[in-house]
Formats: structure tokens, sequence, C-alpha cells
């Protein structure tokens, strides 16, 4: 049986962590936890299921996840954000990957997006369900610089697998913590912004929010979320104001 490693960002995590590492124990060989700076019980939880833990300031999400990964001592790595849980079909496929052996680099997971309590369509910059890429072979798959700070997605794979149990994901559950991602978010990506040296002209400051409102709400399908879809669009369009404001700002 290939053996797996799992790693979960945290931060006050505490919410939905010991339900991800129950679910996570049939086929997690180890688990590991990369803390930015909890206050709550989240190491209590992670010591109670013998996780390896490790703290790392958060600057942003492509360099925590190439941390990370090099603190996992397995070639094969799964990964779970802390308001993800998966369901029981998700553990019994994978373990079923586990038996039978990986025959791709690497394998997206069927996610679905919960927000405010409801099950949506679409939340910038998701469409659900999405497929993120939560399992692969590490020697071959990275997280580098073709990666955003904000929306890290891995390369290197060349063959790619698609599991279709759901993993669950749980965000935004009050519109407080919604504020607080918002600011948390669009910074990281005004940097992202910088540093592919994108158009920062006032037209993009003025223009791309009410593109973003459209995009989202109407051609996405954030309008079939009623007043949920609407909070959502409303985020689109502030956090593109806000990326494009902040990445000026900085120049």
């Amino acid at each position: 049986m290939t053996s797996l490693s799992l790693y979960i960002l945290t931060r006050d995590s505490q919410k939905y962590l010991r339900q991800i590492l129950e679910a996570s124990k049939p086929i997690a060989d180890e688990i590991v936890i990369i803390d930015s700076g909890s206050f709550d019980d989240t190491f209590q939880i992670a010591a109670e299921f013998k996780c390896r833990i490790f703290f790392r300031t958060l600057n942003n999400f492509r360099a925590q996840r190439q941390f990370a990964i090099s603190k996992c001592k397995h070639d094969w790595v799964l990964s779970f954000d802390s308001d993800e849980i998966p369901s029981p079909e998700l553990i019994q496929e994978i373990q079923q990957l586990k038996i039978n052996g990986f025959i791709h680099d690497a394998y997206s997971i069927k996610r679905k997006w919960n927000v405010l309590g409801k099950e949506v369509h679409t939340v910038y910059p998701i469409v659900s369900p999405d497929y993120p890429i939560r399992l692969f072979n590490k020697k071959i798959v990275v997280f580098d610089e073709r990666s955003t700070r904000a929306h890290e997605t891995p390369h290197g794979y060349k063959t790619i697998g698609q599991i279709e149990s759901p993993l669950f994901h749980f965000t935004f559950e009050t519109r407080r913590v919604l504020e607080e991602k918002l600011k948390q978010y669009s910074s990281i990506a005004s940097e992202d912004l910088l540093e592919q040296k994108r158009p920062l002209h006032i037209g993009k400051l003025l223009l791309s929010p009410l593109a973003a409102w459209f995009k989202w709400f109407i051609i996405k399908g954030g309008y079939k979320d009623g007043s949920t879809g609407l909070v959502l669009a409303n985020y689109a369009m502030r956090y593109t104001y806000f990326k494009y404001k902040k990445a000026r700002e900085s120049k």
C-alpha cells in the first residue's frame, strides 16, 4: 500500500478540524499541520491526533503550501483546507487508490462550496463544484512561480485523474468572516498583480470591479443563489477594486 502524507493549513481552525482529522485517519500515514498563528484549540486538537505541527507566518498561500510539502515525509501528498470536510465516499476512493496504486501524477477532487450556510453555484473566483488538484506526487508536482500567491495551482504533472466523490468546503460562515477574508485575499492578490506586471491604470480600478460583478452574478450564475449570490457578487466587485487599489498604492 502506498504511504500518504496529509497536510492542513490552519489558523483558528477548531470548528472543523476534529471532524476532518477523524475522517482522514483511515488514509493518512502522517498528518502535517502548518499553523499561522492560532489562538483557539487548534493545537490541542492536532495534538490529540498526533499530528506533526509546524508554525509559519502566512505571507501568501503559494509559499505556505511549498513549506507544507517540504515537511511531508512521503512522496504522495494529499491536502485539505481547514474548512473542507471529506465525504466518506472520498475517503474510500482514496483508500482504494492507495491499495491499487496511483496511475496518474496528480488527481483533482470534486469540491462543493457552502457560503453563509447555503450551497452555492459560484463564489469568486470559483464556480461550484470545482476540481482543485489536491492529491499528487511531490517529486513531480510543484507550486512554483507559475502559481499565483492568492489562488495557487500546482504544475509539473503530465497525467491527471479526476475523483468525483465530493469534498465539502464551508467558507464565509458569517459576514464578519467574509469581510476579514476580503481584506486578506485582496492584499495577497495585489502582490500577484505587481509580480505579473499587470496594467494598473485608472480604467482598471474603475471598470474591472463592475465587470467582475456582472461576470459572477450574471454570466457565472450567481443569480441562482438569490440573496447570497448578490452578497457574493458584491464581494467579487469589492475584491477586484481593492486588489487594484492596493497594487496601485504599493507601486
